[in-house]
């Protein structure tokens, strides 16, 4: 059975800092396509947020805009913007035509989905409970924040050395809170770190 475009790229909206990841393009660079209406957010996820999320089609455009649109003339990115609004539910989306051209989508729509695959199985990974650790980012099943993997690492810490301080961590749960940090970075200040001493990583009480 065909899929449709958006059932292939699964519906879980992404903000302007995933789409950094997905794209490739730089968060100013789909702030501005945003702010210029040249794609449409989708509603929040909860009712009362001001959160700019943006869909598969929204993406895809984004992604073709930074390889195909700089050959396109204003009028042909409007062109193609509405050809991914038409694919957005027409079965098996393998190609866009522009009057003589003529343009294969295909690996772009696959590389896409598994970026955006890439971000699930990494959520996966992290929890976010406001009964533990305030609410900040943990690995799942622990109470190890994100944050002060990144910040050890920073530091010089290994990959080695983080395993065998954090014995309830496992190469991929390090791996994936190591990449949640990149795609998530934390607001404000960081904090001191009082994990490390004279150069040596001391474990945090849990």
């Amino acid at each position: 059975m065909p899929v449709t475009m958006e059932r292939r790229g699964g519906r879980r909206a992404v903000s302007p800092r995933e789409a950094v990841f997905v794209t490739g393009l730089s968060e100013k660079t789909i702030n501005q396509a945003i702010d210029r209406k040249e794609v449409q957010t989708l509603p929040s996820r909860r009712e009362g947020e001001n959160e700019r999320l943006l869909g598969f089609p929204e993406l895809l455009y984004l992604s073709l805009r930074d390889s195909v649109g700089r050959l396109l003339s204003p009028k042909g990115k409007r062109m193609l913007r509405q050809q991914l609004d038409v694919l957005r539910a027409t079965p098996g989306p393998a190609g866009v035509t522009m009057g003589p051209l003529e343009l294969n989508i295909g690996p772009e729509v696959e590389a896409l989905i598994e970026r955006l695959a890439r971000i699930e199985q990494v959520r996966s990974f992290v929890s976010v409970d406001s009964q533990v650790r305030a609410g900040e980012p943990v690995v799942r099943g622990t109470r190890i924040p994100v944050s002060v993997l990144a910040d050890l690492e920073r530091q010089g810490a290994t990959r080695e050395e983080l395993l065998e301080d954090y014995p309830a961590l496992t190469a991929e749960s390090l791996e994936a809170a190591l990449f949640y940090s990149q795609l998530y970075p934390r607001r404000g200040r960081p904090r001191r770190a009082p994990w490390r001493r004279n150069g040596v990583v001391v474990r945090e009480a849990p």
